[in-house]
Formats: structure tokens, C-alpha cells, sequence
């Protein structure tokens, strides 16, 4: 590769780097989950919701940071995770970041996390593109549209393991990938084939389970191509016996490394929920349309269906007489149907949560992306007619920017919780009460960024009726109350106005998803 074709490639690399950092400092808030992501890596002594009781800042702060004297505390994270429904890997690489800044709430640990793998799968999937000889053109257009696009940078913002989940998915088709172009090579040679080949392969799939549960859709799909690819199209039953039981011994060390794992697929509510919708016949239409949704507006933003026409009218048009490029490459076949497989059998048992579902597909946005150019490039190259070509892609490049800037189609930045959070921050001299609602205490979760600015806070049962003895309470002239929704909530308010003699005016200042924000005086 020349020296030009390189810098190109880190130029793109390092454009791409710089829009996720631009929209990172637009990020104001954070997602519920995302909150869970720094309480579940980094928790202390837990986190819980007292009645009738005041809980200081720092005692707050520090179920979501690593404290001094216990970082890297990796049994710890394992533990936690096991509690709940995700593997742990995302979550100990997110608590070394953490660790490294301990004492620290910021959207810049995770943040940085996420672009650590965004790197890695950059890399990779330029890797993958050039084992599979995708013409230069297309590689460059794919790896502008990619880092560039909307749902990577919503994927970088979000401070979840989705982007880790890319990088593993981008690997596991890479490492398929070269088994196949080096099959030929290795497969007389039982030790080779294992060691350059199996290996990358297990290693790959053993962390890409252990970062996600979604990794096995993928995985599963391209492997089991290349399975038959080995058994029927090579005939070699040996090396495709290894293949598999080295797939399934990377699996069973998976599992013995974290016995959680089965629990959370099988009887977890999660794990539940995944299965009882991918095996529901009658949603499969509402869910795949629901997902193509997603696609077409967050990552072609509206282009998709074009695209789609402009193939197939252009393949109409030549009605395949030119023969040029008429062999289909197996390696493409797997890699097509691996894709295919993850988008669909993810649509099938993904959470249905309006834009912010995309994250389940994210890690294959960017193999659809190459997909799709890469097929465009060459119905346009057989008719040697570079000018549509060239046509599309400023017509992609157009698509790429109404994403970006008409239709603000990054997600995870919350930018509403600034002025939430200015309004804490300007308040934080007052007596602040949380009112939670007892069914779902978690959820003041949600309201972490805006209690931190306080330096104590008054917790309260909505449903306890018993009269407010705190004096602090009683006295105050001033009070800034977040009252969870429940059908009590208006007892509650008055439970608190009798108690309080000092407060008469109630203004209503915000709402947000379970909460409403009041100013009493």
C-alpha cells in the first residue's frame, strides 16, 4: 500500500475520531442503562433509597466511582455482573478506565472506553476489506460513511458495550474470513491449521461472548457457513470437524469461565424475554419492518430505499450481460450471511425502545455499510460506467450529512439535561426530597446527575402516609422536590405541604421519563 493510501486511511481515522469528540462534549446526560454501567463496575456498599432519611452527596457518588484504594478490583465486577444479565468483560475493561481516575464522575471514562474499540474496529474491519480485496474506492467510502455515520457516533457516545461488541463482531468475520482464504494453505498440516487458524478463532469468540450474549448470533451464523463450506464445497469432514469442536470448546471455556452465563440466556427475565420473542412467529414482520426502520432513517437516513432501487434498476438495465464480475466469491456469501442472520435474529428478541433499539444492531451497521457499497460498486464497474458510481456516492455523502446536521440523528447526548442540571447546580444551597415511588426505588437512578449537585438529599416513601418529623424538612422556605409518578403522588405532596408551614407556592419546573421536578415556597 502506497504512502498516500495510508495517510488516507489514518486521515479518515483520525476525522472520524475527531466528530465523536465534538459530540461528546454536546453529551449533557445519560440513559438509565448507562448510569447502571458506572454503578455495576465501580459500587461500594450498594446503592439503596432510605425513608424518612437524608443520604449526603458523597455517599451517592461513590456507588458510581471507583473510591481511593479500590480500583482494579476485577472478582468484584464479576460478582455484580453475574446479578444481573450481561457478561463482564465490557464492564472490568470500563472499571480499569475508571480506575485510573479514581474518585471521578465523568462521561469521559466512557466515552474513551468506546473509542478505544471504535479504533480497534476501525482497524479490523479495514483488515477484513483488505482480505477480502474490496476495491480501494470502496474501502474508502465505506470507512468515511461508517466513522462518520450518526449510529457510530451515537454507538461511541453511548457508555454501554455496544462498541465493543463491534469490535468483536468485526474480528469474529475477520478471523472467518481468513480460515477460509488460508484453508488451502494450512488444512494438511493438523497443528497449522489449529494454530494460525482455530485459534484466532476461539480467542475472538471466547472474549466477543463474554463482552455480549448478541456476539452468538453472529458468531453462530458465519460459522456455521463456513462449516458447510468446509464439508460440502471442500469435502474435508476432518478440518471441519476441528472447526467445530474448537467452537464449541471455546463456548464451554466461555461458560466455565463464567457460569452466570447460562442462568442469564436461560432463566434469566432478559434471557426470557430474548427467547420468547425470537420464537414468536407472529411479531416477525412488525419487528423486522420496525428495525429496517431504524436503518433506513438513523443510517442512510432515508437513503436506504434508493440505494436499494438504484442496484436494482442498475442490474435490470445490464440484465447481467456483462460477465466481468459474474463469479460470487464464497467469503462474501458467509460474510453476507452472517450479516444478514445478526440483523434479523436480533430484531427478533431486542428490546423494542423506540431509536435508542439501535444499539443492538449497531454492530453490524458497518459490514451492512460495506455490504452495500461494495455491491453498488460493482454493478456500476461491470457497465464501466464510473460516472453513476461517482453519482452515488455524493448521493450518499449527501444522506451521510442530512444524517449528521438536518436530522440530528446522534443519539445518547441528552442535551435537554443541561438546563436539569443547571437548575440543580443553581438550587444546590436548598432542601432537595426525592419522592420514589417503592415498586421501582431504582429509578432514581435517572435523576443522578441532577441529585449530585446537592450536597444531601431527603429520601422519601411516596406510599408511606405518616407525618414528616424531620426538622430540617419542617422549617424550610425553600424546597426543590422530585416526585417519581404513582398514583399517590398527590398525598404525597400533601403529606409533605402539611408538615411544611413555611411553603405555599408549588411551580411545576420539568419533567422527565418516571419524574416531575416541583420548586416549593
Amino acid at each position: 500500500m502506497s504512502n498516500i493510501k495510508r495517510a488516507s486511511i489514518y486521515i479518515i481515522l483520525i476525522i472520524s475520531l475527531l466528530a465523536s469528540l465534538y459530540y461528546g462534549f454536546q453529551k449533557q446526560g445519560f440513559h438509565e442503562d448507562e448510569y447502571y454501567t458506572y454503578y455495576s463496575s465501580n459500587r461500594s456498599l450498594g446503592l439503596y433509597e432510605p425513608d424518612r432519611q437524608w443520604q449526603d452527596r458523597q455517599t451517592i457518588l461513590d456507588e458510581y466511582v471507583v473510591k481511593k484504594g479500590e480500583g482494579f478490583n476485577y472478582g468484584l465486577v464479576k460478582l455484580v455482573q453475574s446479578w444481573d444479565v450481561h457478561p463482564p468483560v465490557y464492564y472490568m475493561i470500563f472499571h480499569t478506565i475508571c480506575s485510573l481516575v479514581p474518585g471521578v464522575f465523568t462521561k469521559w471514562t466512557g466515552i474513551i472506553t468506546n473509542l478505544i474499540a471504535f479504533v480497534i474496529s476501525f482497524f479490523a474491519l479495514r483488515a477484513l476489506m483488505k482480505r477480502l480485496a474490496v476495491p480501494y474506492y470502496v474501502q474508502i467510502i465505506t470507512l468515511i460513511f461508517w466513522g462518520l455515520n450518526p449510529q457510530t457516533i451515537s454507538c461511541n457516545m453511548l457508555v454501554r458495550m455496544y462498541a465493543w461488541l463491534t469490535a468483536a463482531v468485526f474480528l469474529c468475520a475477520y478471523t472467518h474470513i481468513s480460515v477460509m482464504q488460508d484453508y488451502e494453505r494450512y488444512k494438511n498440516s493438523p497443528k497449522q491449521f489449529f494454530v494460525r487458524l482455530m485459534l484466532p478463532v476461539m480467542v475472538v469468540s471466547y472474549v466477543g461472548f463474554l463482552i455480549q450474549y448478541f456476539y452468538i448470533f453472529f458468531f453462530v451464523s458465519i460459522g456455521f457457513s463456513l462449516a458447510v463450506w468446509m464439508f460440502f464445497y471442500k469435502k474435508d469432514i476432518y478440518n471441519t470437524i476441528i472447526y467445530v469442536v474448537s467452537c464449541i470448546v471455546s463456548m464451554g471455556l466461555a461458560v466455565l469461565t463464567y457460569p452466570a452465563s447460562l442462568h442469564h440466556m436461560f432463566g434469566g427475565y432478559r434471557g426470557s424475554d430474548a427467547a420468547g420473542s425470537l420464537f414468536d412467529i407472529k411479531n416477525t414482520v412488525a419487528r423486522i419492518s420496525f428495525f429496517i426502520g431504524l436503518l433506513n432513517d438513523y443510517v442512510f437516513a432515508g437513503g436506504l430505499l434508493i440505494a436499494a432501487l438504484l442496484l436494482v434498476m442498475a442490474i435490470m438495465a445490464l440484465m447481467i450481460k456483462n460477465k466481468k464480475h459474474k463469479k460470487i466469491r464464497p467469503e462474501a456469501v458467509i460474510l453476507a450471511i452472517g450479516t444478514i442472520s445478526y440483523f434479523l435474529l436480533t430484531a427478533k428478541s431486542a428490546l423494542l425502545v423506540g431509536s435508542a433499539s439501535n444499539r443492538y444492531e449497531m454492530p453490524i451497521y458497518g459490514l451492512i455499510i460495506l455490504l452495500v457499497f461494495w455491491d453498488i460498486y460493482y454493478v456500476f464497474d461491470a457497465a464501466d460506467n464510473k460516472t453513476y458510481l461517482y453519482a452515488f456516492t455524493a448521493a450518499m455523502a449527501a444522506f451521510l450529512l442530512k444524517g449528521l446536521i438536518v436530522d440530528g440523528n446522534v443519539l445518547f447526548l441528552y442535551r435537554e439535561d443541561a438546563a436539569k442540571i443547571e437548575y440543580a447546580a443553581d438550587n444546590s444551597d436548598s432542601v432537595s426530597i426525592v419522592m420514589y415511588n417503592p415498586a421501582t426505588p431504582y429509578n432514581v437512578w435517572r435523576l443522578t446527575d441532577e441529585l449530585l449537585q446537592y450536597d444531601k438529599v431527603f429520601y422519601m416513601n411516596e406510599e408511606n402516609p405518616e407525618p414528616i418529623e424531620d426538622e430540617i424538612i419542617k422549617n424550610s422556605d425553600k424546597i426543590i422536590l422530585y416526585v417519581a409518578d404513582n398514583s399517590c403522588q398527590e398525598d404525597a405532596i400533601k403529606n409533605l405541604q402539611s408538615a411544611c408551614q413555611n411553603i405555599g407556592t408549588r411551580t411545576y419546573i420539568s419533567s422527565e421519563d418516571m419524574w416531575t421536578t416541583y420548586e416549593f415556597n
